[in-house]
């Protein structure tokens, strides 16, 4: 969803078809995708990503409505 900017439809939807594709349990494919996700740099930028997330989820609140 993040990568390309989706919301939860639209990814479930990106999995659900590549699912029928292959002709392979939507269960199974997402569990190989977040798996390779580290063979791919994810790591490398989870750490800094994950710090901006904390901060904003620790500020939403103070948010204008």
């Amino acid at each position: 969803m993040l990568v390309y900017g989706l919301d939860a439809d639209e990814a479930f939807a990106i999995l659900r078809v590549r699912s029928q594709e292959t002709n392979t349990k939507l269960r199974v494919l997402a569990a190989n995708v977040a798996a390779e996700l580290p063979s791919i740099g994810v790591p490398a930028v989870s750490g800094a990503l994950r710090d901006r997330v904390d901060r904003l989820l620790s500020t939403a609140h103070e948010q204008a409505q």
